[in-house]
């Protein structure tokens, strides 16, 4: 009968258990079950390379046993911890936590100004609790000394053992670097450990469709003419307003005084306003790139030419005032490629909590007054709307006072009071009062004088029509946005009946006088076409795909969710709320947008 060492049933059963752990985390998320037995390798080849380790020294010193015993404690706290991050952080975004995310927000976290649901005293009771678990469990398994140590008096066993125990450090490390590198294949694109030794989230997975676009705009961004031009000195002000919903806002005839001030500027005429504009997606990685990028979902990549790499070629000095995290949000920073000192960010505020607005204004504090001949690009975002983003006490208007909720204590439970409607009210009201003070900021340092302000959302926000919060469909409650431009002076747009998002990098560049590069998806709507498709699609799975198709007055919206085998087609100039699904009516019409979707799919990543 065999007989197995405590230390044997030990390692057996934390391959079990981290076995099935990543198994869960597989099925939890919808990743392939492969990502599980790469876990489990890696697992595997660290116990071996500590036990190889110790049974190799053990014999020589006595040191290694002790060592031994703290490795494989330290190991299964750092996996209970590791986890537990992943499990949070799967489930509030999707994706597998890095080791660049825990070091960007635990300052931010520890110092209060972004709140966790367990708090300082919870995350401390957590951390001991697993560690003390660890203790008990690697002290009820440490090995016998006297059994794991080498005879001294075999040389050639000794040398075979320290052979092996090399081997396995060197096999460990070459694992652990093709799962960090190799992020595209099964295997390895959700293991949890190397995600976490990755560099840094990126947003976008590397394709075969995204570099072909990141070459090809290499190309494109060298060969691109340099215009220094007198026209080209209008400063470039875009302020995307997080989940901000056009139909919410008074400037688009909503009837509580939502945008006081936007509807003065529109009323005076000096504001122009597109009357239905859709953003690219229902989330913000791909609704601030899309803006920037002018382009879809698929063709996003870290490597793109966009909008701020036109106007930076041009001689433009470019800022970025950020409430919200954007340092560590997903690799986000790779794609605003700011340089030193121009990105300031919710990690960076001293006064006030990463996902409050008025840290804007605080960054804007930092930047020099406008000089002649130095035009600068602003991208500012504000965070009001959105469900974690700060309300202040003043701001209570279609609330009460005392209608105070922390988005901090686990949000995604409590959805139905931060996304209350009156409290939604409230934060887009706010939301236009930080733009009053943005305005008046911007003039007095002269970035007003010769200027072209676009102010959009990155989308929209469901209110409980059908859903709270955002990111997993495409109704227009999730991806209609508004979008206003501010031109000093005045310039004429044809046609501002409809836009894309994608459209905003296009009518910028135009409206400089620059020439539109090639790769660009959008159109300036100083030139716009009065028939096109567009397309939309989210980036959570389920994946849906969606194509707007605009001819004349007519308006149509089809969306697709291949994963349920579902279609509707709506009418969005006669079916407000897009109830009616028309895809049986109007045959002849889904089956054409039927088949954009499926060309769309067949060239998506």
């Amino acid at each position: 009968m065999v007989r197995f060492t405590r230390l044997q049933v030990f390692i057996g059963f934390h391959l079990l258990a981290s076995g099935a752990v990543a198994l869960s985390f597989a099925w939890l998320s919808d990743h392939n079950w492969r990502d599980a037995v790469a876990h489990l390798v890696l697992v595997a080849e660290w116990d071996a390379l500590l036990v190889l380790v110790f049974r190799g020294f053990s014999s020589v010193r006595r040191w290694p046993r002790v060592a031994y015993l703290v490795l494989i404690t330290l190991t299964c706290s750092l996996q209970v911890w590791l986890y537990a991050l992943n499990f949070a952080s799967n489930l509030s975004w999707g994706r597998n936590v890095t080791g660049h995310l825990i070091v960007a927000f635990t300052p931010t976290i520890w110092s209060g100004k972004e709140a966790f649901p367990l708090g300082k005293p919870g995350i401390v009771a957590f951390g001991c609790a697993a560690l003390a678990i660890a203790v008990v469990f690697v002290a009820w398994a440490r090995p016998n000394p006297s059994a794991g140590r080498m005879p001294s008096g075999s040389i050639r066993r000794r040398f075979v053992h320290f052979a092996l125990a090399s081997g396995s450090v060197a096999l460990f490390a070459f694992t652990l670097r093709w799962g960090i590198e190799h992020r595209d294949d099964l295997p390895w694109k959700h293991e949890l450990i190397a995600s976490f030794f990755r560099p840094d989230a990126i947003a976008f997975e590397p394709t075969a469709r995204r570099d072909a676009a990141a070459a090809r705009d290499a190309v494109l961004q060298a060969s691109y003419m340099k215009h220094a031009a007198a026209n080209l000195r209008k400063n470039v002000i875009l302020i995307i307003v997080d989940s901000l919903r056009a139909d919410r806002m008074q400037v688009y005839g909503y009837p509580r005084e939502t945008t006081p001030f936007l509807a003065s500027l529109v009323q005076s005429g000096r504001m122009k306003k597109v009357e239905a504009a859709f953003a690219s997606c229902s989330e913000s990685l791909c609704g601030i790139t899309s803006t920037l990028a002018s382009r879809e979902l698929r063709d996003l990549s870290p490597h793109t030419f966009d909008l701020q790499d036109v106007l930076r070629d041009e001689g433009y000095h470019t800022w970025f005032l950020l409430s919200g995290n954007h340092s560590a949000w997903n690799g986000l920073a790779q794609f605003y490629r700011a340089s030193p000192g121009t990105l300031f960010d919710g990690s960076q505020t001293t006064r006030y909590t990463m996902d409050d607005d008025r840290l804007v204004l605080e960054g804007l504090e930092r930047v020099p007054a406008a000089s002649v001949g130095e035009p600068s690009f602003f991208y500012v975002h504000l965070m009001s709307p959105h469900y974690l983003g700060v309300q202040l006490p003043e701001s209570h208007v279609f609330t009460r006072p005392d209608d105070v909720v922390n988005a901090g204590l686990e949000p995604y439970k409590i959805l139905d009071k931060l996304n209350n409607p009156d409290r939604y009210d409230d934060k887009v009201r706010q939301s236009d009062q930080i733009i009053r003070q943005l305005f008046d900021a911007f003039a007095a340092k002269h970035y007003l004088d010769d200027a072209i302000v676009v102010i959009t959302g990155d989308h929209g926000e469901g209110l409980g029509e059908r859903h709270r919060a955002h990111g997993w469909d495409l109704y227009d409650e999730d991806i209609r946005i508004p979008l206003l431009i501010d031109d000093i002076p005045p310039a004429t747009y044809p046609d501002l009946t409809f836009a894309a998002q994608v459209d905003i990098a296009p009518t910028i560049v135009a409206r400089l006088g620059l020439p539109i590069p090639e790769s660009w998806q959008g159109e300036s709507l100083l030139d716009p076409s009065r028939s096109r498709f567009t397309y939309h699609q989210t980036y959570f799975i389920p994946n849906r795909f969606a194509v707007l198709y605009r001819d004349g007055d007519r308006l149509f919206k089809f969306i697709a969710t291949p994963q349920y085998g579902k279609e509707e087609l709506y009418d969005l100039r006669r079916d407000v709320g897009e109830r009616h699904n028309l895809v049986n009516e109007q045959s002849v019409l889904a089956e054409l947008m039927r088949e954009k979707v499926r060309v769309y799919r067949a060239d998506a990543p």
